[in-house]
């Protein structure tokens, strides 16, 4: 992991203004790089090797842990960086929607190494009947730290002390004066140390589809989230579009003639798209493979059936479709 944490710290060291230069344990802003941080594949990989798919209510309720750091840091115009006495370092940003309120950092060691990850969250669940989320409230604010397996929880001291530092809005809305403003302004009032299950697979058998081809099951990335299902040409997930059909009209005018697959599953990973492609590439032995820019696609006969497997490259990661046909 640290050779690859290494270009996080490297690359966003050439992008940093002048006042990074300042004494070790200031707080300075970073000119905002070419990518945001949840897009950096540095950065995926090195919150991806801390936490895995493990699963948590966060800023979200019962979502993969990775979505919801990483969502947590999407700004590029607010990341900061608090170089440390000892030659580590806090790199953080935030959620631009609600002026910071989830927000989140990576506490790295001298060579860029990461150490442990800080995570402002409301402890957000599903609302009963809605698909809004309801979360605590400012006062309430949890800081969760994800710490690797057997890491002294005192080495993340450092994200401490950057939790309670508020971005400047949330620092303005407490400083106005009107006490019901004052009394609602957001304070760490909790701090948990969470060490995350990073062999947890992605999803479960239960997500798949009916008629799913068990012979196709190894096609499936257990490193990945099940995004989208479909059957007998109808949306099975996700739930809230169940029933509807599994594509558009605008999307059948795309493909005139399209055999519509008999069952589909859609994966998202978080992982590097050479690193997914190659991986199918072995999976898929046989298989027909063609390469279209950012963009795989394979197409092969497994015995039972017709099946293919599209790979797509987006900022946020990769998109896997698995679809099969029965024989006919």
């Amino acid at each position: 992991m640290k050779a690859v944490t290494s270009a996080i710290f490297f690359t966003l060291a050439l992008c940093a203004s002048a006042q990074a230069a300042k004494a070790p344990g200031v707080t300075s802003k970073v000119t905002p790089p070419a990518l945001r941080l949840d897009h950096n594949p540095a950065v995926r990989a090195a919150v991806l090797g801390l936490v895995g798919y493990d699963r948590g209510s966060y800023t979200d309720a019962d979502g993969l842990i990775v979505a919801q750091v990483l969502a947590a840091m999407n700004s590029k115009y607010d990341i900061t960086r608090t170089l440390l006495p000892d030659g580590r370092q806090v790199l953080a940003s935030i959620n631009p929607n609600g002026h910071g309120s989830e927000r989140a950092a990576m506490l790295q060691d001298a060579q860029g190494g990461l150490l442990a990850l800080g995570l402002v969250n409301g402890h957000c669940r599903a609302r009963q009947g809605e698909a809004a989320k309801v979360c605590d409230p400012g006062p309430r604010t949890t800081l969760t730290v994800f710490l690797p397996a057997g890491a002294d929880p005192a080495t993340a001291a450092p994200l401490l002390a950057w939790s309670r530092d508020l971005p400047e809005l949330l620092a303005l809305l407490g400083e106005q004066g009107n006490p019901e403003q004052v009394a609602d302004a957001q304070a760490i009032a909790k701090v948990e140390y969470v060490r995350p299950h990073t062999a947890r697979a992605g999803w479960s058998a239960a997500e798949l589809p009916p008629g799913w081809p068990a012979a196709l099951t190894p096609l499936l990335l257990p490193a990945a989230e099940i995004s989208h299902s479909s059957s007998a040409g109808k949306v099975v997930l996700p739930k809230g579009l169940a029933g509807l059909p599994m594509r558009t009209a605008w999307q059948l005018a795309q493909n005139p003639g399209e055999q519509l697959p008999d069952v589909e599953v859609g994966l998202f990973s978080y992982a590097d798209f050479a690193a997914v492609a190659a991986l199918y590439t072995e999976l898929a032995k046989g298989a027909r493979v063609e390469k279209v820019g950012r963009e795989l696609r394979l197409s092969g006969n497994d015995g039972a059936g017709r099946y293919s497997v599209r790979i797509r490259a987006v900022p946020e990661g990769v998109h896997i479709t698995v679809g099969a046909w029965r024989p006919e």
